[in-house]
Formats: C-alpha cells, structure tokens, sequence
C-alpha cells in the first residue's frame, strides 16, 4: 500500500489479495472465481491509478470519499474481473477505507443493495452516479474505533 498526501492506496499485491481471499470463500461457497491471474493487467494498472488522477496537479478525486466511490465504481461498472465484481468492488472499498482508518456504518444488505444497484446504473450517468455513491459513503463514514492495548 503507498501513501500520498496522507491517504493509503491499494496496489496491484492489495488486489490480488483481495481477491485470493474472495475466491476462498466462494470455492467454498462452490461460486467458484476465475483467477487473478487471468485479469487484464492494464485493468489492473488503471484501478491502482484512477483514485490517484489529478488535472495538472489539481486532484480528479480530492476526498477519500470521492477515491473510495471510483474505486466502488470501477471495479463494480467496469467488469474487471472475469467474475465477483460486485463483490470484489464492495470488498476493495471497504479494504480502501479500513486501511485509512475509516469504516462504513451500514447493514450488510444496504451493503449488498448499493452495490446490485451500481451495477443496474446506466455508465452514461456517471457524474450524477458518482456524486450519489459519494454522498452515501460521506453520509456513512466513521472512523474506525482504535485498538485497545491493555
């Protein structure tokens, strides 16, 4: 994971592991996935990128909310993944927003009925997509509560 201005971003290894652990669960789940390896790799490449565009310096994607909905986004309306999008995009935002110390505050079928709604959106919607998924994540954002040490 690398860190810029302060926000951690998934790489290409986060991916990829996210979706080995996708994949265990639904071979046990006899869902099975195809392999990463299978994936484009310029797929890949432009998911570890996108949440870091910037116009001549000016940031495509300013607040974590923002990177976290075109990270949602991409993986779920893209297809990415030759299977498990749905699933590889709810578990990638939530990883994305864990690792920077954020949680979202909703029940797993709101979970579940956000992202069956995404992949339903038409791609030609895309700004008004993207700024509802952002205000749905901003709306549910908390922070992740610290490890207690005794």
């Amino acid at each position: 994971m690398t860190e810029a201005n302060s926000t951690h971003y998934l790489a290409r290894d986060d991916y990829e592991n996210i979706h080995a652990a996708l994949s265990a669960w639904a071979k046990r789940e006899d869902e099975p996935i195809p392999p990463f390896s299978l994936v484009n790799e310029n797929d890949i490449d432009a998911l570890v990128h996108m949440p870091k565009h910037a116009f001549f310096g000016v940031p495509a994607y300013p607040t974590l909310a923002e990177k976290a909905a075109i990270i949602f986004y991409t993986i779920n309306k893209r297809q990415i993944f030759l299977n498990g999008n749905k699933r590889m995009s709810t578990l990638s935002l939530l990883v994305f927003l864990g690792i920077n110390g954020k949680r979202l505050t909703v029940a797993p079928d709101e979970l579940t009925e956000k992202s069956l709604w995404l992949a339903k959106t038409s791609s030609l919607d895309f700004p008004s997509i993207k700024s509802e998924l952002v205000v749905w994540i901003q709306h549910h954002l908390e922070n992740q509560p610290r490890e207690q040490h005794s």
